[in-house]
């Protein structure tokens, strides 16, 4: 009796233990075969809006996404995107075309014609994809940006306006703006002529603070910041055409695209959806309105129909 029950209790646990490695085997190569991605943001309000945008779209397409916001800026990110740690993120035609490819851009080049070299370029030297074919919608471009008051002050309405008054006034913008980049600072420069009596560098969250305060005297912001209306604040036209456009689009890895075709046409739906005045007014229910991100990006997929 004893022999017959050592023998059960070994066949026991000799099922328990093979049912034990046949889990081992078959569950993580189930997990693995979830169609998990990773879409990044750079450290501004609309990226961060722009990469739930993205990331609620893959979601109601049935993928499991992580979003990764505020990673710093274009280096920063394309870093990480070649590197793989990140799959996808929403870039801008100039930036990528002068940054990354390191080309110049013509005054006056037609938008479209340089969003799909921009793509191309993208494609054939890093082996990654500007989708969707054409722009989501809105150009973000820089912009530079003064009170009213001072735009009265010194009668300003065009960039070039400030020629005879520059090495007065005290200059603020982003750390990449600041940088070499040579459609920042050192291409303003270059285009106008002028230099300011000094260059603030800081975080893009900071600089209409800086304005208001008075401590700084003119900021280059982001055409689409929401703030410049509601602070009444003044845009000066780039009147000689230093600044290239930098329509949106999503920056996809070659590899992410191969294992997951279906994207392309998920992100399809992006095109043309998104204009500058709606982008500004996403932006500015982030900063003015104090609302969440992700709960911007998902109402506003829900009124286009894009998600339930």
């Amino acid at each position: 009796m004893q022999l017959i029950q050592g023998n059960l209790r070994t066949v026991l646990l000799t099922l328990t233990l093979a049912l034990t490695l046949l889990l081992a085997a078959v569950v993580p190569s189930f997990a693995a075969e979830q169609p998990k991605l990773v879409v990044g943001g750079k450290n501004f309000t609309e990226q961060y809006i722009m990469a739930h945008v993205v990331a609620e779209l893959l979601k109601a397409h049935g993928f499991d996404v992580e979003v990764k916001a505020g990673l710093g800026s274009g280096d920063v990110i394309f870093g990480a995107l070649q590197r793989g740690e990140i799959d996808m993120y929403v870039e801008y035609s100039g930036t990528a075309w002068t940054g990354f490819l390191k080309e110049e851009i013509a005054v006056g080049v037609d938008p479209d014609l340089l969003y799909q070299q921009t793509a191309a370029g993208m494609k054939e030297r890093f082996g990654m994809e500007f989708l969707p074919e054409r722009t989501i919608g809105f150009s973000n471009t820089y912009v530079f940006v003064v009170t009213q008051e001072t735009a009265d002050k010194y009668n300003l309405s065009k960039v070039s306006d400030l020629i005879p008054i520059a090495d007065q006034l005290t200059l603020g913008g982003t750390i990449a703006f600041m940088g070499d980049r040579p459609d920042g600072i050192r291409g303003a420069e270059q285009t106008y002529g002028f230099k300011f009596r000094r260059n603030r560098a800081m975080d893009h969250a900071l600089l209409f603070q800086a304005l208001q305060l008075g401590q700084v005297d003119a900021i280059v912001a982001f055409s689409t910041d929401g703030q410049i209306a509601a602070m009444d604040l003044v845009m000066l036209e780039d009147d000689r055409g230093t600044f290239p456009p930098y329509h949106a689009g999503v920056l996809v890895r070659g590899e992410t695209l191969e294992k997951y075709p279906e994207i392309r046409d998920i992100l399809a739906k992006l095109e043309g959806l998104i204009d500058e005045h709606t982008m500004a007014r996403l932006n500015y229910d982030v900063d003015g309105n104090r609302r969440n991100e992700r709960d911007v990006a998902l109402e506003f997929l829900r009124e286009q129909g894009l998600v339930e």
